[in-house]
């Protein structure tokens, strides 16, 4: 994943999380590890009386934030140094993302308690506050170095300092916030489905928000770590990940897993499906509730979701095209050098939207005027694919003479995801590193992978359903 970021790769299951389930006795505990969740759901009905609303020494700003539909979101400060400002950003955010409503019509079911958001600015408060929730002191210490968020019951604790970004917390909002509203609703719910609803949303809440170029390869890059563990043959079973998160046995990021499953229903069954399950998962047991849903076993959709993983991880790559947006303000060449070519092929650039196409041999075309091919300075690289800016006028930027600029895509288990952009200047060769898919006025706005039968794409493809 990008180093922007915050967290391991490995979920909380790592912190021993049999050890936190005696704390959650009765209540939905759930730990963000990366940007999503691990979680342990044990009775989260119960939970919705049993959880205060907040902590008994919460400080700072108190909101309640008013939805037409459902009840408030308090949102309050713990520890010190959150201005009011903070406060009113978050309570924004969600505004803007619309999370409660976003949930609601994923789930069919709204929230019938007021939800609690606690924000902390550090480690130190976040450590504080797990203790006070209930969480013992050891796990409380390694959740508030690793975790970007936790919710027990309707509370849900949210480290400031995790979640540095909107995008971030975009995410870690709307994720939490889906497991209140399942707390409040379901008393047992499997691990799997609990935490692949509740990343499904994180990145709908992000996706809200986010440039589409740079959550297309957010959500790929997430899915191909779980096609690495599909390719090392270390794939666990969806009904076998519960009992690894408890006894702290977790070997991988299973809640990107749990997410790939909900898309993959989502997929073939269609987002309405989520609503029937939640239906039936009120009043009867998980497994009964999932066959009635959807007319199968857990064991043999596993067995199916697990075949079609494998089958994309054996996809080798079928090539790329991709959208490009040039301004007018842009003058000079466009210079594309597939992944491990010596050289590359020039074209000059026009302003307007344009399609530039690469097969997976390596050739490039493009509806913009050819120049021709030419070594690149950039050495052939594995896995990796660049599209350069040369200007035609070299100008100068904070006092130094710019070269040129830099796109890098990335390709992996055949998937094409954007990394970075960055300027070249005379005495910094990477000036300006972005995650945003533009540079010198030009920017990809698509990509498109060349591979109609991957199974992952059309799971990936469920979060714009």
């Amino acid at each position: 994943m990008r180093s922007r970021w915050i967290g391991g790769v490995l979920a909380a299951g790592l912190l021993g999380l049999g050890a936190i389930s005696a704390a959650c006795k009765n209540a939905d505990c759930s730990s963000d590890s990366h940007r999503q969740a691990a979680s342990l759901a044990d009775g989260g009905k119960q939970a919705q009386q049993a959880s205060r609303p907040t902590s008994p020494d919460a400080k700072g700003v108190h909101f309640s934030l008013p939805f037409f539909f459902g009840p408030p979101v308090q949102i309050v400060t713990f520890g010190s140094g959150i201005p009011s400002s903070e406060v009113t950003h978050i309570q924004n955010l969600l505004n803007r993302v619309n999370s409660i409503q976003r949930i609601r019509d994923f789930l069919g079911v709204r929230m019938n308690h007021t939800a609690t958001i606690v924000l902390v600015k550090n480690a130190a408060d976040y450590q504080a506050e797990l203790r006070q929730l209930g969480v013992k002191p050891s796990d409380a210490s390694s959740l508030s170095e690793d975790s970007n968020g936790f919710t027990l019951g309707s509370t849900v604790v949210i480290p400031l300092f995790q979640n540095p970004t909107d995008v971030d917390l975009a995410n870690v909002l709307t994720h939490e916030l889906t497991h209140v509203d399942i707390n409040q609703h379901i008393s047992n719910i499997p691990s799997w489905m609990n935490e692949g609803m509740a990343v499904y949303m994180g990145m709908n809440g992000q996706k809200a928000i986010e440039n589409p170029v740079d959550f297309a390869s957010d959500e790929k890059q997430d899915a191909e770590d779980i096609l690495q563990v599909v390719q090392s043959n270390q794939l666990v079973p969806l009904t076998a990940s519960e009992a690894a998160i408890l006894s702290g046995q977790e070997t991988y990021d299973y809640e990107l897993q749990d997410w790939l499953a909900v898309c993959y229903l989502i997929a073939h069954h269609g987002k309405s499906s989520i609503q029937t399950l939640v239906r039936h998962l009120e009043s009867e047991d998980p497994n009964q509730a999932f066959y009635d849903t959807y007319g199968e076993t857990v064991s043999a959709f596993n067995a199916q979701f697990t075949k079609a993983l494998k089958q994309s991880a054996s996809v080798a790559n079928a090539g790329v095209s991709f959208d490009i947006s040039i301004s007018p303000t842009y003058h000079g060449e466009i210079f594309v050098q597939p992944a491990n070519q010596p050289v590359g092929h020039e074209f000059k650039a026009i302003p307007g939207k344009h399609h530039v196409t690469v097969t997976a041999s390596g050739q490039v075309q493009a509806d913009l005027p050819s120049i021709g091919t030419k070594k690149s300075k950039i050495p052939p690289t594995p896995g990796t694919m660049y599209v350069s800016l040369i200007p035609q006028r070299f100008g100068n930027v904070d006092g130094q003479k710019l070269l040129d600029a830099e796109m890098e895509i990335q390709i992996q288990n055949g998937l094409y995801t954007f990394e970075n952009a960055w300027e070249e200047l005379e005495s910094n060769p990477m000036y300006d590193p972005s995650y945003l898919p533009e540079v010198l006025g030009v920017s990809i706005t698509a990509i498109h992978d060349d591979a109609p039968n991957d199974p992952i794409l059309t799971m990936l493809n469920a979060e714009n359903d």
